[in-house]
């Protein structure tokens, strides 16, 4: 990222976060240079980036101001999940609350199940606006229309919501598709199977689609297996007990298995070691996640990581640049990458 642009978004966050107030003058561009240790050239082009933001405005002789945005006595986020009173299944809260660190915003949690027995007209009189991260994209669209309609600055987590004009944030799940099915090509695996719990292939959208759409274009198949990996996604969907599931593996010769998260990987290994299946011989598993249990099972499970925090921090972000600026249409796609925690589960072949 160019150093104009690292200024940038320094200075655009703290115009959000109200360190600086409506019709506030910046500093001068030599006094944003020096305080940043860039060339003058640099900050003139960050505060143009602000400009062209329509977060400033300039007056000629009398140096640049910060535009009169929307007041809102609301001082409260709302941000939705599905399980708000663990951390266990992604820490988005601290990405959001090292954001608002020393401003007057707070943040509130709520269960998706408590929301939507909400009056939503009551809304935009208790909160400024609303971080949701939906349980069920198709169920709970409808809902996020009402937002959207009502004008609430609505940001959505996790899933992307069709082709409704509010921003999302997402994981880059076809990168953890690929990651995790290189790591175990790397290491000899060439039968490798990805294992759902969600039937994806009813519609192919939203996240399980994405990581198993990731893993089926990094493997290496002949033309007359190309029908496998779905085949073996939708019969090991249905393996429901232990004796299926070790009974598919080996007559398929199935050697890796990804699975859709963390708690289908894990429920996976627990069956197969319940037979005596002689896991660290014959068998290799990833998850998606990285769940506390993932690092305390035997073996450890190797896991696709999501950065959550930075989730967070570009959500929430993303909710205040609509706040302070209702009238421009926000509806970036915002997508964080993730990485791969290599661990026992995939140390063999």
């Amino acid at each position: 990222m160019a150093k104009y642009e690292i200024l940038f978004k320094q200075l655009r966050l703290a115009i959000l976060r109200g360190e600086y107030a409506p019709n506030d003058r910046l500093p001068s561009e030599n006094a944003i240079a020096i305080k940043h240790g860039v060339s003058r050239i640099t900050s003139k082009r960050a505060l143009n980036e602000l400009a062209a933001a329509d977060l400033v405005y300039r007056v000629r002789g009398g140096g640049t101001f910060v535009k009169p945005h929307k007041s809102t006595k609301q001082r409260q986020i709302l941000l939705v999940l599905p399980f708000p009173e663990t951390t266990a299944f992604g820490d988005y809260q601290s990405g959001i609350q090292s954001t608002l660190l020393g401003t007057t915003w707070q943040l509130r949690l709520m269960a998706n199940e408590r929301f939507l027995q909400l009056n939503l007209n009551e809304l935009a009189s208790q909160y400024a606006g609303i971080i949701y991260y939906p349980q069920n994209l198709a169920t709970e669209l409808p809902i996020l229309m009402r937002l959207y309609a009502q004008k609430m600055p609505l940001v959505v987590l996790d899933k992307q919501p069709a082709a409704l004009a509010a921003p999302s944030v997402t994981s880059d799940n076809v990168a953890g598709g690929k990651i995790a099915c290189e790591h175990l090509q790397n290491r000899g695996h060439r039968r490798i199977a990805f294992l759902p719990e969600t039937p994806f292939w009813q519609t192919f959208t939203g996240t399980v689609s994405d990581r198993f759409l990731g893993y089926f274009n990094h493997l290496k198949l002949a033309s007359s297996e190309a029908a496998l990996p779905l085949r073996w996604a939708q019969a090991l969907q249905t393996c429901t007990t232990a004796v299926q599931l070790q009974a598919y593996i080996q007559a398929q010769g199935i050697t890796a298995i990804i699975a859709e998260n963390d708690v289908v990987a894990l429920r996976a290994l627990q069956r197969l070691q319940q037979l005596s299946f002689d896991n660290n011989a014959t068998i290799a598993l990833i998850g998606f996640d990285n769940l506390p249990a993932a690092a305390r099972n035997n073996p450890a499970l190797t896991t696709v990581v999501q950065d959550f925090a930075a989730i967070g921090a570009k959500a929430v972000e993303a909710l205040l640049d609509q706040i302070n600026n209702p009238k421009h249409i926000f509806n970036d796609q915002t997508v964080v990458g993730v990485k791969l925690m290599v661990r026992s589960s995939t140390n063999h072949h």
